[in-house]
């Protein structure tokens, strides 16, 4: 007989989320010390390729005019290549929704595998409306065609900012629909249009406000600290690290108008200044791109000049509008010189004067490549003393071979970098830190399949299935022969701003009993789990096991989609695959519902029979369901379409189905996809569909 019981352990574990920290890479550190300063640089040839050869002795560095001496230069090879093809989008018309290709599975990386970690970060803080649509539709393109598989990616926002780590993924769905999230922020310091909606000029303007210059500035300075903050959590990131930042820009001057001599502002150099310190310290690369497209600097049909008397005044007309363009072309340039200083600063480059913001990123997404790690040891005196002011230092790196260019750093503050903290971390800070990253912790094996579903009586939730690796677990075998086992999870969720927005904390024991426990260690075991969704949208769920015994650690994540069914939407719950046997059919939302682990892992070897059941939920008179089977983009079966008829009382609606899988089926990754459409109950003439995936593997 195999027994699995489970008991509920609290993990004091909220606490610890912040104090979480990534392991550092194999990659050579960022340093900033009285002992040595390590930065990176791009050296390329006359054709923009790559110098690979190049050693120590071949590059000269400068700190604020004086030779140091180059102790080390080493190449970092970021591998390039094309993006892989990505599934076209999904189709609007209602008639051919199965014909439509599912976008391609994605499987957990590991941190040995990253090669880039992008930060794109959307300065909603300092985009208009006009801006932030641009935005969306740039990042939309360059998530699609602009990734590689060893890419780690987050989107964050300066205006809604956290931590980063929740937000890393290698999944084009979750970033999608994090760019899909994306909405102005009314407390932006841009209006409609970057460059303002309405000017009034002449005697009857109203007088410049202050308190508005007061409001620009502390948005650019709120702008900078989040950024910053993205700077300082990217640190112990792998691979090339890099931030593109997209905003409209600000200005580091305070004035009203052209004829007025700016003076920095204090508030946003000092913000400036941090965030190139930081992204020197941390190893990133800042790029840039201007989101208010091609600019002319001058006046618009909207801009109101009607309160200019012209009938006493007839040259104020074109004194007034003349300095109004001018103080607008001043304004442009301002901002786009603050977002140039920023990217050339940290080794990158701003994307200015273009309305082809995607082709933008391109160029960016291109130049993020193999690099130099230069180190060299610093003058005595470029630390500052205790008690002592720090200064700016500026770095100029050369090559001595003719030919070729060199883009890094310019400068850093002469403040050393604070050791990293001693001490291990506690159970419950290890099991934080696996849920959070985004990497898969491997030590124990651990696959999770969240499936959306909605009951009556506990509205829309997410029912996870984990398979834990049994043979990872440490057992100890009792006096009566029963091996036993124990382990603490926890489970973190986090909505598409990347805010947590519930945690599991339990745990479990594992008795297993008789001839039938090396079975189930083999097979591996199933934990069940419930989360309740308050509001639809897109979701990651995240989740960690520790062996209480070894002290083994196992990590698994997902993106799920919770659709409105509470609102009203069509929409189909997340499928239940089985093999070698019928569904049970049983509801997702049931205490009794359970999965085999084989069926928990997903899979399957070829010319398994499958079944598959999945809930209907607000369907009008029929449904007609299509079920394919793909892999990548090619379609390999489509079974005959289904109609299928909502109970006649208006109740529950759940249906099951086979799926046989050929013999000669090749290993690989697949996906089974359900395509399904009804009548509007609202407007018969209407249509509407639903589409839910689930892949699994073919061994």
């Amino acid at each position: 007989m195999t027994r699995l019981r489970g008991l509920i352990a609290g993990v004091a574990c909220a606490a610890a989320v912040g104090a979480a920290a990534q392991t550092p890479s194999d990659t050579p550190r960022f340093r900033v010390a009285v002992d040595i300063v390590s930065i990176d640089a791009v050296v390329t040839d006359r054709n923009g390729d790559v110098v690979r050869d190049l050693t120590a002795a071949d590059f000269e560095v400068l700190q604020d005019g004086k030779k140091q001496k180059v102790t080390f230069a080493e190449f970092v090879a970021v591998t390039a290549g094309a993006a892989p093809v990505v599934a076209a989008k999904a189709s609007s018309a209602i008639a051919v929704p199965a014909e439509t290709p599912p976008p391609l599975p994605t499987s957990p990386i590991s941190r040995e595998r990253v090669q880039r970690t992008i930060v794109l970060v959307v300065d909603d803080l300092g985009l208009s409306v006009v801006g932030m649509n641009a935005t969306r539709r740039a990042l939309k393109g360059f998530v699609e065609t602009g990734l590689l598989p060893t890419d780690l990616v987050a989107i964050v926002r300066t205006g809604e900012s956290r931590g980063i780590l929740q937000a890393l993924t290698n999944n084009r769905e979750a970033l999608q629909s994090a760019i899909e999230e994306l909405r102005y922020n009314l407390q932006s310091r841009k209006g409609v249009w970057s460059s303002g909606d309405v000017i009034q000029v002449g005697d009857n303007a109203p007088a410049a406000d202050d308190v508005s210059e007061l409001q620009r500035s502390g948005s650019a300075a709120a702008s900078l600290g989040a950024l910053n903050l993205v700077v300082q959590a990217a640190r112990d990131l792998p691979g090339r690290k890099t931030v593109i930042f997209a905003s409209e820009g600000f200005q580091l001057g305070a004035g009203t108008d052209a004829t007025t001599m700016r003076e920095e502002d204090p508030r946003v150099r000092s913000g400036l200044d941090r965030v190139i310190d930081q992204a020197t310290r941390s190893g990133v690369v800042v790029y840039a791109i201007d989101c208010r497209g091609l600019q002319t600097g001058g006046m618009r049909a909207a801009d109101d000049i009607h309160s200019i008397d012209i009938r006493n005044k007839p040259e104020a007309m074109g004194a007034a509008v003349r300095g109004a363009a001018a103080d607008r072309q001043r304004t442009v340039r301002d901002a786009q010189e603050s977002l140039a200083y920023l990217a050339e600063q940290t080794g990158g480059f701003a994307v200015l004067n273009t309305n082809d913001l995607a082709a933008g990123l391109g160029r960016i997404g291109n130049d993020i490549r193999d690099y130099y790690m230069i180190g060299y040891e610093p003058d005595r005196d470029t630390f500052a003393l205790k008690g002592k002011p720090p200064r700016r230092h500026k770095i100029d790196v050369n090559v001595k071979r003719s030919g070729v260019r060199v883009r890094t750093r310019k400068e850093f503050i002469g403040v050393s970098d604070p050791e990293r903290p001693p001490g291990p971390l506690t159970p419950a800070q290890q099991l934080v830190r696996a849920a959070i990253s985004p990497f898969s912790a491997a030590t124990i094996p651990l696959h999770a399949t969240n499936l959306p579903g909605f009951s009556t009586g506990r509205g829309m939730f997410v029912r996870t299935v984990l398979h834990v690796d049994a043979q990872a677990l440490a057992f100890a075998t009792d006096a009566a022969g029963t091996r036993r086992a124990s382990a603490d999870l926890v489970g973190l969720v986090f909505d598409s701003d990347g805010a947590q927005v519930d945690t599991i904390a339990t745990g479990f024991d594992v008795a297993l009993e008789n001839a039938a426990a090396a079975q189930a260690v083999k097979n591996g075991l199933v934990y069940t789990t419930r989360v309740r969704i308050e509001k639809p949208g897109a979701y990651q769920l995240r989740y960690a096991v520790r062996d209480r015994r070894s002290g083994a650690i196992g990590s698994a994540g997902g993106f799920v989609n919770v659709p409105d069914v509470a609102g009203g939407r069509f929409a189909l719950s997340g499928l239940v695959l089985q093999g070698d046997q019928r569904a049970a059919g049983e509801w997702i939302d049931s205490d009794r519902f359970s999965v085999r682990p084989a069926d928990a892992l997903r899979v399957y070897a070829p010319g398994t029979p499958l079944s598959f059941s999945y809930e209907v939920y607000n369907a009008g008179k029929s449904v007609q369901a299509v079920a394919s089977l793909w892999k990548g983009t090619d379609m390999l079966t489509s079974l005959p379409s289904r109609t299928l008829v909502p109970p006649p009382d208006g109740g529950r609606f759940l249906t099951t189905d086979d799926l046989a899988l050929a013999t000669a089926l090749p290993a690989g990754a697949y996906v089974l996809q359900i395509a399904a459409t009804s009548d509007d109950p609202k407007d018969r003439k209407k249509g509407r569909a639903a589409v839910q995936r689930l892949s699994f593997e073919v061994r």
